[in-house]
């Protein structure tokens, strides 16, 4: 029964990514998983989420969330309905200060976000992971994880998985140390990958740079506003930052369009809001434990920023590895 419910969920979690590269390679719509990168809608949809848009039928409610895209924007708002008018809807962020600049017609919703006891459909931190990997290099650095990951799996086969070894005296059954290993390599290096995700961060940062503005501060918004031009602006962004297992020190690794100014409980960042105009950038935020020396990590996130999760992922899990058969060694 469990093996029907688990294949029955997986296949359905396989026909809705299928379903989602139709719908937004070929049709151009939003149906579908998709990564949300602001925290318009935080604490309800959080950067680096998955949340799944359905297509709408009928008309939206009050308090709905839906997809829609404006004639004004070259992309899709996920926001809430808070108010009717005889032209349309009133939507808003319901992080944002204020609602959304214009009336929603009902030809520019496209779909909403289902609920699931109350709450959204949402798959959280994957969406992080999913952006990591978009690009030719991390298109490349993907492949490698894959299959590298497929070649150690191929060998913990061959080793006839969990080789049972019997000893003459007691006749107790252990598992073979090496094949131990191999399967605590895997299956850590997974654990390890999820478990830094969240401290892996997509932003996109909006402003209006007009002469003579003045600044004003937000804290934790992507939406910094009205900002003098050709300044550097403070810009504080929710990012997760606590200590890891035993203590470990942190390094904070960041997009070079940013500078670190603080680091606590939310971090506080220095942009350059360059020329007069509308301004938007997607900026990168990694939080990791000092696992691998700082150089190497700032080495690799240069290159791309998947390539130090993956370094620490596969350190930590080698450590893991290495003390499994250690361990078992010594109890054979």
């Amino acid at each position: 029964m469990i093996k029907i419910v688990v294949v029955f969920l997986v296949s359905l979690f396989l026909a809705s990514i299928i379903f989602s590269i139709i719908s937004q390679t070929i049709f151009h719509l939003p149906y579908g998983w998709n990564i949300e990168i602001t925290n318009s809608m935080y604490p309800l949809l959080k950067p680096g989420d998955l949340v799944f848009v359905f297509p709408i039928v009928g008309k939206p409610s009050l308090n709905e969330i839906i997809a829609y895209k404006s004639p004004f924007l070259n992309y899709y708002v996920v926001h809430q309905i808070i108010n009717f008018t005889n032209n349309g809807y009133i939507t808003k962020g319901i992080n944002n200060p204020t609602p959304d600049p214009w009336i929603v017609k009902s030809s520019w919703i496209k779909g909403f976000v289902p609920e699931l006891f109350g709450q959204p459909v949402i798959i959280p931190y994957i969406g992080n992971l999913i952006a990591l990997v978009r690009g030719t290099t991390g298109y490349i650095v993907a492949f490698i994880v894959i299959f590298v990951i497929y070649g150690i799996s191929e060998i913990f086969d061959r080793n006839q998985a969990f080789v049972m070894t019997t000893r003459r005296r007691n006749k107790l059954k252990i598992i073979d140390p090496k094949t131990l290993a191999i399967a605590f390599l895997v299956l850590s290096f997974a654990t390890f990958m999820i478990l830094f995700s969240p401290h892996v961060i997509f932003a996109k940062l909006m402003w209006n740079s007009v002469p003579n503005a003045p600044f004003t501060p937000r804290q934790l918004s992507n939406n910094l506003g009205a900002v003098p031009p050709y300044s550097t602006i403070p810009v504080t962004l929710s990012v997760n930052y606590h200590p890891f297992l035993l203590e470990i020190p942190l390094i904070v690794l960041h997009s070079p369009n940013l500078k670190l100014q603080d680091a606590s409980l939310n971090q506080t960042f220095l942009l350059y809001s360059s020329s007069p105009g509308l301004h938007s950038e997607i900026v990168n935020i990694e939080i990791l434990p000092e696992i691998l020396p700082p150089q190497i990590l700032n080495f690799l996130f240069i290159i791309n920023p998947m390539l130090p999760l993956i370094g620490e992922s596969i350190e930590a899990s080698a450590i893991v590895s290495a003390v499994v058969y250690i361990i078992v060694k010594k109890l054979r």
